[in-house]
This record gives structure tokens, sequence and C-alpha cells, in this order.
């Protein structure tokens, strides 16, 4: 239990803002396998409390102006930290092509004009999707989408090789995984009691994720973690789309 515990509070701190006071966190390759299976709650929580700060802004601004200022506050709550990512793999996408190492451009301080240009498009539509969702009032779409496309971080990352020091190496190099996602369909269980079209956005989330981590994994030769947050994002951003169109 300590263990899940310690793997609860490192997924919370390390991909939110939520700030977490807890002294002495132990940290080994086992909060980090455990790490995989609670980003999905981590995911419920942040729409949890964009959902609920909807709910009452709504009470005093223009229900279009209040779910355009949460859809904002959802990136916010992950520190950007996936936006920045977007940014770096399309300058190192670019810098490719001139021979340069992609891997030293995505870690890189700085930003090309094609990633920030890039980074800012890519805001507009995320941001412009989630106040659609909010303003019709789709928060259990915007929930689900938040949970099941953290979902593939378990159920696909197996497919791909990281560096031997990454996180996710470490996470997979323990046994126990098959284990984790035999539980981690709890989520998928809870989803379909509570929403409609689940089977088909999971099984959207999965291909979306896979092809987009995959091409990056061709061109690049690796995968990281600033590949894993330009797929989620783009993940997300097509099954907020896709979810709307089978609701409206």
């Amino acid at each position: 239990m300590k263990q899940l515990l310690n793997a609860f509070f490192f997924a919370l701190s390390y991909f939110s803002i939520i700030p977490v006071f807890v002294k002495n966190m132990q940290i080994n390759n086992e909060t980090y396998k455990y790490t995989l299976v609670l980003l999905p709650l981590v995911g419920a929580i942040l729409a949890s409390i964009v959902i609920g700060l909807n709910y009452v802004l709504v009470d005093f601004f223009h229900p279009l102006y209040a779910s355009f200022v949460c859809a904002v506050i959802y990136l916010a709550l992950y520190g950007f930290i996936h936006t920045e990512a977007i940014i770096d793999v399309v300058d190192a996408w670019f810098a490719s092509y001139s021979g340069k190492d992609a891997y030293k451009i995505m870690k890189e301080s700085t930003i090309g004009a094609i990633g920030a240009l890039y980074g800012f498009s890519f805001v507009l539509l995320k941001v412009g999707i989630i106040t659609y969702v909010l303003y019709e009032k789709q928060y259990v779409l915007f929930l689900l989408i938040c949970v099941i496309s953290r979902l593939n971080l378990i159920y696909l990352l197996g497919y791909f090789k990281f560096s031997k020091d990454s996180f996710l190496s470490l996470a997979f190099a323990n046994s126990g995984i098959s284990q984790l996602k035999l539980f981690a369909l709890i989520y998928l269980i809870i989803a379909l009691f509570i929403g409609t079209n689940v089977l088909v956005l999971f099984v959207l989330s999965l291909l979306s994720f896979y092809f987009v981590l995959k091409i990056l994994n061709n061109k690049f030769g690796f995968v990281n973690g600033d590949c894993l947050g330009f797929t989620l994002e783009h993940t997300e951003l097509i099954l907020l789309n896709i979810g709307l169109l089978l609701i409206l």
C-alpha cells in the first residue's frame, strides 16, 4: 500500500502542478511501475477540477467565456509540459532534415520558430475543442477522454524501447506489468457505466497513440518523454473532436 501511495503522490507531483506535501518520498522501480497505472487517475482528478470550476464560473460569467477559461486552466494544471514537448518534437523533426541530432535539439532550452508556431496553433485547437466540449456540457466525455488517453501508456509502451535509465524503461524493467494491465481495466469498466461510445473511444485512442508514436519512432530512431507528450496531446485532440462528433 505504501508503494502505491508513493506512486500516486509521484504521479500527481510529476504530471500536474497540484502540490503534494509528502516528506521523504521513496522512489524506486516499483514506484515507476505503479505510476503508469495511476496516470489515468491523475487525468480524472484534473478533469474533475476543471469540470467543478466550470460549474462555478458559469454562475458568474457567460458560459462560453467560462468554458474558455477552464480549457486554459486544464493545460495549466499539468504545467503545459506536454505543450513544451510538442514544440521540442517539431523543432527536432525539421532540424533532422539538415542532419542535426534530433535528441540534442529536443533537449535544448531554446525553441525554434517552426516549433513555436506549431505549438501556438496546437494550443488554439486544443483550447478551442475543450471550450466547445465544456460549453456543450459534455462533462462525462471530457472526463472519459482525460482517463482513456492516459491508459495507452500502460498498454502500448511495451512495444517501444527507451533509454536504459529512463522512467519508462525502469517501469517496464520489473515484473507485474501484465497484472497491472488487468487492474487498469477497472478504469474501462467504470467508464462503460458512466459514458457512451466508450469502447469506440478506447480503440481509437489505442490506434491514434500507437500510430503517432510509431511515426515518431521511425523518424527519430528513438522514443522519449517528449515524444510521449506529443503523442498524448494529439491523441486527446483527436478523441475530443471525434467524441463530440459522435454525441452531437
